[in-house]
C-alpha cells in the first residue's frame, strides 16, 4: 500500500503541475500576468508533495515598472499641446508673426506715397489681419487651457477608480491570504491597477505584512490605506487655471499639480510654466502694440488736417484687440504737419516702432519687431526638451518591460517543456500505482 501511496502523491503532484502550466499558457495574452509554478518537496514516508504554489515575480523589478510609468505619463501628457501650439504661433501666413511683419510692411509701402488711398486703406486691413492672428491665437491659447482643465479632471475620476479597485484588491487579498492560500490573479490585478495609476500620478508604494500594499503620491499624502481610497479633485478658478486637491478620510490636502507627476502633472506643468506665461505675453504684446501705434498717430495728422485718430481698440479685461470701426484712411496722422498732408515724417516714426523695446514676461526686454519670434524660439526650446525628455522616459520604460518580462512573463518553450516533464511523471506514477495494484493482486492469490 506505501508503493500505491506514493505513487499516488506523484500523480497529484504531476496534475498540479500540468495545472499550472495550462494556467500559464491559456494567460499568455493576459496584460499583467505573473507566471506561476508549483514547489514540490519530498513526502515523509515517502512520495511527493505540493509545498507551495510560486508566483514568479520580483518585488524591485516591479516598483521599477512603476517607477518608470510616471516620467512617461509627465511628458506624454504635454506632447500634443506643444505641438498644435508650435503649429498655431509658427512663422507661416495668419500667424502674428506674419501679421505683425505684414503691418510694417504696409506701413514702409504708404512711405512711398503717404497720401495714396489704396496704400492707406491696406494699412487698415494690415492691421485688421494682424489683430485678427493675436485673437486667434489668445482663443487657441484657452481653448488649450481648457481642455487641460477637462483633462485634468477626467484624469483625476479615472485616477480614483484605479484607487478604489486597488483598496477593494487589497480587501479580497488579505482575506484570501488569511487561508493560507496564495492569491496570484488578485495581486496580478493589483499590480496592473497599480501600473496603470503610476502613469496618471507619481506614486510610492509600501507593502504591509498582512499582504495589503498602502499608495502615496510620491510627493505628498496618502491616496490608498488598506481598504480606504482616497478621493482627487480638480476645481476650476474664474482665471481658467486649475487647482488639485485629495481628501481621505474626511481630511483634505490641497496639491502642488506640478509636483504630483505622472499626466496630472504634466498637464499642470505646461498650464503653468508654458501655456499662462505665453498668454500673458501675447496680452501684453498686444496692447503695447497698441498703445504705441495710436499714441504715435494721435502726434500726426490726417489728409483732413485733423489730428490723427487711434487704429486699434485693446480689451485689458479679455486681451482682445480690433481696429477702430470709425477709422478712415483720412484719419490715420501720418503727418507731423496739419497743412502738409504728403508729409510723411510721422509716419516714419510709427515705422521705426517696430524698434521699440517692451518687456514681455519670461523674455525680458525685446523689440517690437522681434517679439513673436523670440517667443516661438522659446515655445520651441521648451517643446524640444519635452520631446527629448519622452523619449528618454519611452526607453526607461521599454527597458523596466523587458526586465519585468524576464521575471514574470510566459515562455511557451519552457511551459512545453513543463507540460511534456508533468506528462511524463503523471504516466510514470501510473505505471507504479498499477505495479503495485499488480503485486497487491499477486499477494493476495498466494494467500
Amino acid at each position: 500500500m506505501n508503493i500505491t501511496h506514493i505513487g499516488m502523491s506523484g500523480m497529484l503532484a504531476a496534475q498540479a503541475g500540468l495545472g499550472m502550466s495550462a494556467r500559464n499558457i491559456s494567460n499568455q495574452l493576459t496584460a499583467g500576468y505573473s507566471r506561476q509554478g508549483v514547489l514540490l518537496v519530498p513526502r515523509i514516508g515517502g512520495g511527493v508533495e505540493v509545498g507551495s504554489l510560486i508566483r514568479f515575480n520580483d518585488s524591485y523589478k516591479t516598483q521599477q515598472l512603476w517607477a518608470s510609468n510616471a516620467p512617461l505619463g509627465q511628458y506624454a501628457a504635454a506632447e500634443s499641446y506643444y505641438k498644435q501650439l508650435e503649429e498655431v504661433m509658427g512663422l507661416d501666413k495668419g500667424s502674428v508673426k506674419a501679421g505683425i511683419d505684414a503691418f510694417f510692411g504696409a506701413l514702409d509701402e504708404v512711405s512711398t506715397d503717404p497720401t495714396n488711398t489704396a496704400l492707406r486703406q491696406q494699412v487698415i486691413s494690415a492691421a485688421d489681419a494682424m489683430a485678427k492672428s493675436f485673437n486667434s491665437l489668445r482663443q487657441t491659447m484657452l481653448r488649450q487651457l481648457d481642455t487641460a482643465r477637462q483633462q485634468s479632471s477626467a484624469t483625476a475620476d479615472q485616477a480614483n477608480m484605479l484607487s478604489g479597485t486597488i483598496a477593494d484588491l487589497n480587501r479580497q487579498i488579505q482575506q484570501v491570504q488569511a487561508t493560507g492560500e496564495v492569491p496570484s490573479e488578485l495581486l496580478d490585478q493589483r499590480d496592473q491597477a497599480i501600473d496603470r495609476l503610476s502613469a496618471l500620478i507619481d506614486v510610492q508604494v509600501l507593502r504591509q505584512p498582512d499582504g495589503t500594499i498602502d499608495v502615496s503620491l510620491a510627493n505628498g499624502p496618502p491616496l490608498v490605506a488598506g481598504d480606504m481610497a482616497g478621493k482627487l479633485s480638480v476645481a476650476g478658478n474664474a482665471d481658467g487655471t486649475f487647482n488639485l486637491e485629495l481628501e481621505l478620510a474626511g481630511t483634505r490636502y490641497p496639491l502642488d499639480g506640478e509636483r504630483v507627476g505622472g499626466m496630472l502633472g504634466g498637464l499642470s506643468q505646461y498650464t503653468e510654466q508654458t501655456l499662462l506665461p505665453l498668454l500673458e505675453a501675447n496680452k501684453q504684446l498686444a496692447s503695447e502694440l497698441a498703445d504705441r501705434v495710436n499714441t504715435q498717430l494721435a502726434a500726426g495728422y490726417g489728409t483732413h488736417g485733423e489730428q490723427g485718430k487711434p487704429l486699434f481698440q485693446f480689451d485689458g479685461s479679455s486681451g482682445l484687440i480690433s481696429i477702430n470701426p470709425d477709422l478712415t484712411q483720412a484719419d490715420l496722422g501720418f503727418s507731423n504737419s496739419p497743412t502738409e498732408p504728403g508729409n510723411s515724417a510721422n509716419l516714419l516714426a510709427l515705422i521705426e516702432l517696430r524698434k521699440d523695446k517692451i518687456d514681455l514676461p519670461g523674455v525680458g526686454e525685446v523689440s517690437l519687431g522681434d517679439a513673436c519670434t523670440m517667443l516661438i524660439g522659446k515655445l520651441g526650446s521648451a517643446s524640444q526638451l519635452n520631446q527629448n525628455a519622452l523619449a528618454r522616459a519611452d526607453e526607461v520604460r521599454a527597458q523596466a518591460e523587458l526586465d519585468w518580462r524576464s521575471v514574470s512573463d510566459i515562455n511557451e518553450g519552457e511551459e512545453s517543456v513543463q507540460v511534456s516533464d508533468f506528462l511524463n511523471m503523471y504516466n510514470a506514477n501510473m505505471k507504479v500505482i498499477s505495479v503495485a495494484n499488480q503485486l497487491f493482486e499477486s499477494t493476495l492469490q498466494m494467500l
